[in-house]
């Protein structure tokens, strides 16, 4: 049996594999923007040339509705510049909230209120925005406030600032014993 003792062709070997390398990174270069256009051409002829019949009608009721009716939009725009909004209805016209609810704050953590803003909240025959304790149980809370506390009423929990009242002082705490 005969053996081929002589080196491998390196050289040649390198070449044809920088060679095939070339090739491929050449025609993928070729063939991706190809298909990106090919692609691209199909989804305008199918999608992008497709009139939307349907919107088209919608848009022409909608003005055809604005434009006729009772009061023109036209019309109703000239009114308004006209008379301006003071002239509105009550039910829509604008006017100062009577939501005490943002000034008391965040539960966990309330603010005093004024007593003017109070006065005007309760003119209404309301009662404050404040919710029960007793509907809403949030699981973060004291637990004085769920009234599970021996001692303490539900809603009311000790070194915490009742809402529009005064500060009641905190008992001071006792190290732990084991």
């Amino acid at each position: 049996m005969a053996f081929d003792k002589s080196e491998p062709r390196s050289g040649l070997i390198f070449q044809i594999g920088l060679f095939a390398v070339v090739c491929l990174v050449g025609i993928r270069g070729v063939l991706i923007p190809y298909f990106d256009s090919i692609t691209s051409g199909e989804q305008h002829r199918k999608i992008g040339m497709v009139v939307p019949a349907a919107l088209l009608n919608l848009r022409a009721d909608e003005d055809q509705r604005l434009k006729s009716g009772p009061m023109p939009v036209d019309k109703a725009m000239e009114a308004i510049v006209a008379r301006g909004r003071m002239g509105a209805s009550p039910d829509i016209m604008p006017s100062a909230s009577k939501d005490i609810g943002p000034m008391q704050g965040w539960m966990k953590m309330p603010n005093e209120v004024p007593s003017p803003m109070m006065a005007a909240a309760l003119d209404d025959g309301g009662a404050p925005a404040a919710p029960a304790a007793s509907t809403s149980v949030d699981a973060g809370a004291p637990a004085a406030l769920h009234g599970t506390l021996p001692g303490v009423s539900p809603g009311v929990s000790p070194g915490v600032r009742p809402v529009n009242g005064p500060i009641t002082p905190s008992p001071p705490k006792k190290p732990a014993t084991k």
